[in-house]
């Protein structure tokens, strides 16, 4: 997976494919085709662990239907789907899956050091590149944004 920035600033995955959907039902029904290509696997504690992270990205324009000059407000909402942090011993995984429990795990570390670097008013570099997840993420957690977290905690 490939990200880059364009002359514009906006970061995008190079090669992804944008899908158009004119209501909600069809933008319910994209996001319902991602969950089922999701990647998940079994380990001792899990059954279906997610083995990656997912991320649906809306693009909203809005566009007055009152006035006639054409004014049209441009808005991305970001869900993302993080994989749990995963103690590895415990798991038992081995092989593919414990590579895939690594780089969840070292994705999540870089996305807390780019919260932690965000909160730190005396900070002039926030480490957005150090990771594809805040790379991809970076106008969503930093800059004219609001974030929402709901975080689903299960022992």
């Amino acid at each position: 997976m490939s990200i880059q920035e364009d002359q514009k600033g906006y970061v995008h995955v190079k090669g992804l494919t944008r899908k158009v959907a004119a209501n909600e039902e069809e933008a319910q029904q994209i996001l319902f085709e991602g969950e089922n290509n999701k990647t998940i696997s079994e380990h001792k504690l899990n059954k279906n662990s997610s083995r990656a992270h997912s991320l649906f990205t809306i693009h909203l324009e809005i566009r007055s239907k009152v006035e006639s000059s054409e004014k049209v407000v441009m808005s991305k909402i970001n869900l993302v789907d993080l994989a749990g942090s995963e103690r590895t011993k415990k798991t038992g995984s081995e092989g593919r899956t414990l590579v895939e429990a690594q780089f969840i795990n070292k994705s999540l570390s870089f996305l807390e050091q780019v919260v932690v670097a965000l909160s730190d008013q005396q900070r002039d570099h926030i480490p957005y590149r150090q990771n594809k997840l805040t790379y991809l993420l970076k106008d969503s957690i930093g800059g004219n944004s609001k974030t929402c977290m709901i975080a689903n905690v299960w022992p």
